[in-house]
């Protein structure tokens, strides 16, 4: 790619980001920041969740996972339980208030794409969408190795 492609995808992830509000303090002006939130809907949607495999999953350090997973505790929003095969290693749950924080997340992340959308015609939509599903397939096929969920 040529110096000018690379920059109109950067200047899409400075839009984008900033659409999003990511670099504001604190997620919908919740107790927890965007990277804590994430931390938190990963803990409700991986299958036997550690702070290991968080850690990978978002390709974060393992030491700021762990500071944000006792934060997440001390709110009551996570339970850490030990493991029968390992007692080092504990295995995340949400908490009833964990729930009701990441379904209110996601109420208010899907009101924000609709607020984005909600001035374009149904085409423009649809193509939105596709475009969107398009990076989606791509960004898949770049290599970048996850913990399955």
């Amino acid at each position: 790619m040529n110096n000018k492609q690379i920059e109109t995808i950067r200047h899409f992830n400075r839009k984008y980001t900033q659409q999003l509000g990511i670099l504001q303090k604190n997620v919908f002006n919740s107790e927890i920041s965007w990277a804590e939130a994430r931390i938190l809907m990963d803990v409700g949607y991986m299958k036997n969740p550690t702070p290991m495999k968080i850690a990978i999953n978002l390709d974060l350090d393992k030491s700021y996972v762990s500071r944000v997973i006792n934060k997440l505790n001390n709110l009551k929003y996570i339970e850490k339980k030990d493991t029968k095969k390992d007692k080092r290693t504990k295995l995340l749950y949400l908490t009833n208030t964990g729930k009701q924080v990441v379904e209110q997340l996601n109420i208010n992340s899907d009101k924000q794409i609709q607020l984005i959308i909600d001035n374009l015609s149904n085409e423009e939509q649809e193509s939105f969408y596709q475009s969107i599903n398009t990076l989606n397939q791509l960004l898949e096929k770049g290599g970048i190795n996850h913990v399955e969920n």
